[in-house]
């Protein structure tokens, strides 16, 4: 064995250079050598493109999740403002139906107040219901007839009299009743339907801001940091506002329904769209790269176990 791996013209090139090893074992040496610097390069490489494909897809997921997220969340609030916007109408019937309770309390109301004034005298002009059964039955006592007809005919007067004090003595109550309740009727509308503080301008108010956005506040200024003057400062760094902030300032400003028009949907799935592409690039690159390097690690294997195998015939011959 050892005869055949030294000094052997299988070994050798054909070159007539001198210097160049002419037994295996040293060629294999030497060619391991160049083998396994070329592995390491490769390997590094392929490291590289391995991280560069890793990072990639962590973003790609990222961007996936967040798409997600974002399709998961304008479902939902599709879904309140579809709620918010049968309660606005229900609402407004309501605000309808109230409106003309109101009316029909007035009405009822004066009406009644109407009824009770025929009872009562408020000028000469109009004498009222009470007064008039008084001096009817003034007449009648006063009348020519007979004591016994006057005291039949006063007796109905002075029972239709009792039932018209009972009816005057209802008053009071009764259009107390009236009167709550018609104050019940317009603090229900003016509670659901007033044009500026009702339920209904709110709940419209809430599907305005899921549908086109919170009012844009202010935003958190910048001052002076790090001893830069605060123009130097604005200048380089107009995206890292000063803190503390006041939270009002900070609060975020969310836009919904977000839908596939909105700009931060937009940027998200096109994004999305990108690193697809990018992840499937870098993996075919490192794929590739890690085929090549394998190849040189096969390589390399084989060497260093022939150099072994040599190596151990030399030492048992």
């Amino acid at each position: 064995m050892t005869t055949f791996m030294i000094n052997r013209a299988c070994c050798e090139n054909g070159t007539s250079d001198p210097s160049e090893p002419k037994d295996c074992l040293d060629k294999w040496k030497l060619e391991l050598i160049q083998v396994i610097n070329e592995y390491n390069q490769l390997a590094a490489e392929t490291s590289g493109a391995r991280d560069a494909y890793t990072n990639s897809l962590t973003w790609e997921t990222k961007l996936k999740r967040w798409l997600d997220l974002i399709i998961t969340t304008d479902g939902k609030a599709s879904e309140v403002v579809n709620t918010l916007q049968f309660l606005f109408h229900q609402i407004t019937i309501l605000c309808e139906n109230s409106e003309s309770t109101v009316v029909g309390l007035e009405k009822i109301t004066c009406l009644v107040k109407t009824i009770f004034d025929a009872f009562y005298t408020y000028n000469e002009e109009q004498v009222g219901l009470k007064d008039r059964i008084t001096a009817f039955k003034k007449e009648v006592e006063c009348s020519n007839a007979s004591d016994e007809e006057k005291a039949d005919v006063i007796k109905c007067i002075e029972a239709y009299e009792k039932k018209i004090l009972l009816v005057c003595e209802l008053q009071s109550a009764i259009l107390a009743k009236l009167l709550e309740t018609l104050k019940c009727a317009i603090k229900l509308h003016t509670y659901f339907c007033d044009e500026d503080f009702g339920l209904k301008k709110k709940i419209m108010e809430i599907i305005d801001d899921f549908e086109n956005g919170l009012p844009q506040e202010e935003n958190c200024g910048c001052g002076h940091a790090g001893g830069h003057d605060h123009e130097h400062y604005h200048h380089h760094h107009h995206h890292k506002p000063e803190f503390p902030c006041s939270l009002k300032k900070v609060k975020p400003k969310p836009k919904f329904r977000i839908g596939h028009d909105n700009e931060y949907y937009v940027e998200v799935k096109e994004a999305y769209e990108i690193s697809i592409g990018k992840t499937k690039s870098l993996r075919d690159k490192w794929v590739s790269r890690k085929k090549i390097s394998d190849k040189k690690l096969s390589q390399k294997d084989s060497l260093t176990e022939a150099i072994k195998a040599a190596e151990a015939a030399e030492t048992g011959k």
